[in-house]
């Protein structure tokens, strides 16, 4: 058995950490040279060139290295410029190698023009210096050479380098005390946002974020009002509104709120879309993002046994809302309970490649207008068999009439998506008619609609008919461009004030950042799902089962929807195919000036009432034979081609004044026929356009 070792009295038995004394000192130096390498480029260069300077002074032919220095120099300039300019790698291979580390990371870091004439400045300088050293034989440890190497050229391009390098000291994070204090300095003071107020129990969570109760003036203030002063907080604590939320506390007691601020915003970083598993079949609720504190922002899609939750959707140019649309396409996709139609007036811009998988797509203001009747009319039908459906209650007995709805494969959902909704009205004002109605009744039927603005104001709506049914259901507001107060919902601050950029990362947009009320009234702000890559995000648009109506209903809603994908193929050849209903009547072909207007159907429902004719009736100056003219609306026909001008006028002599929906209405004519017959009249001054989509008689104005 060996014996263990035994140190000898007084000997030193304390470890040796690190090693030798010469390999700390080597370990420490490169330890600060790594920590520092950012700010050796330019002692390292200078000490290079100065021993290659130094040894061009015994060369025998000093001056020839010299010239290649001097066409080196401004080379190395110029690679540098486009290596900064170079993006990410784009060829297959380029990639795989970057994946494996060998080769290096792009900058995508453009030159700025100070920048470049820097480096051209010293590398000319440098250059010149080089040559001067052979022709005088002096090297750079010589004199007057020393001087101008090391004290002129090597400051003169290390500092500038140095400073734009530097270590920035950051700001200490404040502590409990300092947060109360700045409180009740600037917000809880007799001028501050929120007078009375305390800050309570403020805590940090990590991360240099951290939370506070809101303690309010009772009587006076409310949870809406801390909401609503979101922006003021945010420049109490000098922080971007971006990282400040305020939100009510659980329980819902209105005399408190939460406040959650953040000193790098969680936002920055989401992740990618999580894929159609994103919606909950049983509560109709799917998660399109996160919140700023990290829970989910949660969309309804329907209500079970309620019906469909209509959405309003608003936003700038580049702010998230094509991203945010794909989303929920892929959504519905998946999901067997929903059919997206989708109408972009941009002739597919926004949807991309989502154009051929959708299972109604409208290209174009016309097409969208044809999808606004096309949805009317299932409207009206999904009524009527609702009516019809029959039931046994709890003691056996016969019931007519179904008043629940929910979705299923059979008669799924129908989400009627409209991008740029405010070119659709601005081109078929008919098309606010058609929205109202849809967005009343369509709850109850399943039908739900999806508009998508510009702004969250009711002048982008059309009409504030609109409001209701909108507030009542899904808003989403992202960052927009100009300031309004005429919006649509209560937004806990302005999304004018959401930056357009990272205030820490120029150039990084905040695209998919904003706000979300619907199914938790929550005013905290959220940002949707990170978009995936264009060829890995069609893969949700390839796959999965899409839901689609009944034979029954696509016949009785007819060629707007059963020929929309024939009508696309058309337009990808360079035709320009009629849409049902809209243009395809024969009258209005011959007139290319005249602006086509929707055919409706036979039903008068989704029209606006008359207007009160403000220059009187003439009944003396009727046309004759107007009351044979409407004969032909009580029997369902149409009047002959001749005599439809003269029906229409002749209705608006005795009306006074109509809208083109009502006069179609009436006598049972196209909504295109009467547009372009009016139009025309009005060129002739027979009619007055009195706007809106409103026209009256012009001998009845005269007479007035």
């Amino acid at each position: 058995m060996t014996k263990p070792f035994t140190a000898p009295a007084g000997a030193d038995t304390t470890p040796t950490v690190g090693g030798t004394l010469p390999r700390r000192i080597a370990r420490g130096t490169w330890r600060r040279l790594h920590r520092h390498r950012r700010h050796l480029p330019p002692l390292a260069t200078s000490l290079v060139l100065a021993g290659y300077g130094q040894a061009l002074t015994h060369a025998p032919h000093g001056l020839v290295g010299a010239l290649a220095v001097d066409a080196a120099l401004p080379a190395t300039v110029l690679v540098a410029r486009t290596w900064r300019k170079k993006g990410p790698y784009t060829r297959r291979t380029a990639k795989f190698l970057h994946r494996h580390r060998v080769l290096p990371t792009p900058p995508a870091r453009p030159m700025r023009r100070a920048e470049l004439i820097r480096a051209s400045a010293a590398a000319a300088a440098a250059g010149a210096l080089l040559t001067t050293m052979p022709l005088t034989h002096t090297g750079p440890f010589q004199a007057p050479m020393t001087g101008l190497w090391w004290l002129a050229l090597t400051p003169a391009t290390a500092i500038p380098w140095w400073w734009r390098r530097r270590i920035r000291a950051t700001s200490e994070p404040l502590g409990a005390e300092q947060r109360v204090a700045v409180w009740e300095a600037k917000v809880g003071s007799t001028r501050g946002a929120l007078p009375g107020s305390k800050l309570l129990e403020p805590m940090d969570t990590g991360d240099g974020a951290w939370e506070a109760l809101i303690e309010l003036d009772g009587g006076r203030q409310t949870t809406s009002s801390a909401i609503a002063a979101t922006t003021l907080i945010a420049s109490a604590y000098d922080l971007p509104i971006s990282s400040i939320a305020v939100d009510g506390v659980p329980g819902g007691a209105a005399s408190r709120a939460k406040l959650l601020v953040y000193d790098k915003n969680p936002l920055k970083s989401v992740p990618v879309f999580p894929g159609p598993e994103a919606l909950d079949v049983e509560t109709g609720i799917a998660r399109l993002g996160l919140h700023i504190d990290g829970k989910a922002a949660q969309y309804q899609m329907w209500r079970p046994g309620w019906g469909a939750v209509h959405t309003h959707i608003s936003g700038a140019t580049g702010s998230g809302k094509s991203a945010l649309l794909r989303s929920l396409f892929s959504i519905e996709r998946h999901s067997g309970l929903v059919t997206s139609w989708g109408g972009d007036p941009q002739e597919g811009k926004s949807f991309g490649f989502w154009q051929d998988y959708l299972s109604y797509f409208a290209p174009g203001v016309d097409e969208c207008m044809a999808m606004l009747i096309a949805a009317d009319a299932e409207l009206t039908r999904r009524s009527k068999a609702s009516a019809l459906t029959v039931w046994y209650d709890a003691d056996g007995d016969l019931m007519y009439g179904d008043t629940d709805w929910s979705p299923t494969p059979e008669e799924p959902l129908i989400a009627v998506t409209i991008d740029e909704w405010q070119d659709v009205w601005g081109n078929y004002p008919e098309a606010l008619d058609y929205a109202v109605r849809i967005a009343i009744l369509g709850r109850k039927v399943g039908i739900k609609l999806r508009l998508v603005t510009h702004l969250p104001t009711l002048d982008s709506l059309g009409t504030p008919k609109l409001r209701q049914p909108l507030t009542a259901g899904n808003n989403i507001a992202f960052r927009t461009t100009e300031r309004s107060a005429g919006y649509v919902i209560n937004l806990p601050a302005d999304p004018n004030d959401i930056p357009a950029v990272w205030p820490d990362e120029p150039g990084v947009p905040t695209s998919g950042m904003g706000y979300l009320k619907g199914v938790e009234e929550r005013a905290a702000m959220f940002r949707g799902w990170a978009p995936e890559r264009a060829g890995i995000a069609t893969r949700w648009a390839k796959r999965g089962t899409p839901a689609v109506i009944s034979g029954e209903a696509a016949e009785h809603v007819g060629p707007a929807y059963t020929q929309w994908r024939e009508r696309l193929a058309a337009r990808r050849r360079g035709e320009l195919p009629a849409v049902p209903g809209v243009t395809d009547d024969a009258e209005t072909t011959t007139a290319p000036t005249a602006k086509a207007k929707p055919q409706k159907k036979a039903s008068a429902a989704g029209t606006v009432a008359p207007a009160k004719a403000t220059f009187g009736k003439l009944p003396a100056q009727a046309a004759p034979g107007f009351e044979q003219l409407l004969t032909a609306t009580a029997t369902g026909s149409t009047p002959a081609r001749g005599d439809k001008k003269k029906a229409v006028l002749a209705f608006l002599e005795t009306e006074g004044q109509a809208t083109t929906g009502i006069i179609a209405a009436r006598l049972n004519m196209p909504l295109s026929t009467v547009s372009s017959t009016l139009k025309r009249a009005t060129e002739k001054g027979e009619v007055v356009d009195l706007g809106h989509g409103a026209w009256g008689s012009a001998q009845l104005a005269a007479a007035s």
